[in-house]
């Protein structure tokens, strides 16, 4: 309640009577919750219809978010193969060895004709890799390799793929993604709501600033006006900067990090699909907003509120506090990832000092003006 006057108080501080009801100064508190009510409802009514279109677009929605993780697991499938050995005919030939026993010689000879030459050479090498592993010792696996195999090409191949530490698992890294284990019925529902939720957060978030700054300011005149328009804008697409940058720059290198300590770990990366898409969708999102604070700072000191030597003066408390915002809001407790949410807000806080230091530069040379 406390704060519901407060922001009252301001709403009426900033009203124009010029251009505002004759009554607007005098707006009881059951007014402004009524307002508030109304642009309440208009905003749960933008995310409710831009929910509802994402919703018919979940499947691509997954696809989407899964493929840094895909990008992640292909990545690492291919620095354990040799140069001349891609990921793609790698994951081939694993399948193509495990369907082999139940086809017959003429089966397999039709099917290995339309496959690259190098699969089925892989393929039938993969056994001989697999039979090795039960020896003890690298040098005994290596002997094993070297007198067993066809001929000296395969025996060649078999020793670069050994070295390398090839991943022998038939399910290749995409298709392990593909099948991550819902553990509910309804999970797979409800990650679907999740994802069509955020989805159109994103999607309605142009309405939602535009309803929420026309609340907290109202009565604009026609110059406001275009700067509140000027304010959706950019800050829209700010949002989409930070979605944009988190999920091209963060996610992949979050998860390669935490892929690769698990393995060093000794543990396995079979990912649940419901963690995986709640870290992606959180760490997204939570930089589209930390991008916003430009839209927040910069009406200020346009407006006068905030003055050049004031936020100069506040440098190293701003830098703290993009430290501790990152420390809360940091979808993952590692310190790689609240450095990569820290230094781009204290980044963003820097260029609204700057344009403050170009305002206050304007505003003493009009002053010199006779």
């Amino acid at each position: 309640m406390f704060f519901l006057k407060q922001l009252f108080r301001a709403r009426e501080s900033l009203q124009h009577p010029a251009n505002a009801p004759d009554d607007a100064a005098e707006m009881g508190f059951l007014e402004h919750l009524e307002d508030l009510r109304k642009t309440l409802l208009r905003m749960v009514l933008s995310i409710l219809g831009a929910m509802a279109l994402c919703f018919c677009f979940t499947e691509e929605l997954m696809d989407a978010l899964r493929y840094p993780a895909e990008g992640i697991w292909e990545q690492r499938e291919q620095q354990h193969l040799p140069a001349e050995v891609s990921a793609q005919h790698w994951a081939q030939a694993k399948q193509l060895a495990a369907l082999r026993p139940e086809l017959s010689e003429q089966q397999a000879a039709a099917l290995e004709a339309q496959l690259p030459p190098q699969v089925p050479a892989l393929a039938r090498t993969l056994p001989l890799l697999r039979a090795a592993q039960l020896l003890p010792g690298v040098e005994a696996q290596q002997d094993y390799l070297r007198h067993h195999a066809e001929d000296a090409a395969q025996a060649e191949l078999a020793l670069a793929l050994h070295a390398s530490g090839a991943q022998l698992q038939v399910v290749s890294a995409r298709e392990s993604l593909r099948m991550m284990g819902a553990f509910q019925p309804g999970e797979a529902f409800m990650l679907s709501l999740q994802m069509a939720f955020y989805g159109g957060l994103v999607l309605a978030f142009p309405l939602l600033m535009y309803f929420m700054l026309g609340f907290i300011v109202p009565g604009l005149h026609e110059h406001e006006r275009r700067l509140l328009y000027k304010c959706v804008f950019y800050g829209f697409a700010l949002f989409l900067g930070g979605c944009a940058f988190a999920y091209f720059g963060v996610l992949p290198r979050v998860l390669e990090f935490f892929y690769s300590y698990s393995e060093g770990m000794g543990i396995e990366n079979d990912w649940r699909i419901g963690y995986y898409l709640t870290f992606a969708v959180k760490l997204i999102f939570v930089f589209g907003v930390v991008f916003e604070l430009p839209v927040i700072l910069i009406p200020l000191i346009r407006l006068g509120v905030l003055r050049y030597p004031l936020m100069r003066a506040c440098r190293g408390y701003a830098l703290v506090a993009s430290f501790a915002v990152a420390l809360v809001l940091a979808p993952a407790p590692d310190p790689g990832t609240m450095l990569l949410l820290a230094l781009p807000l204290y980044a963003l806080y820097e260029l609204c000092v700057v344009f403050a230091w170009i305002q206050h530069k304007k505003e003493r040379q009009q002053e010199q003006q006779p």
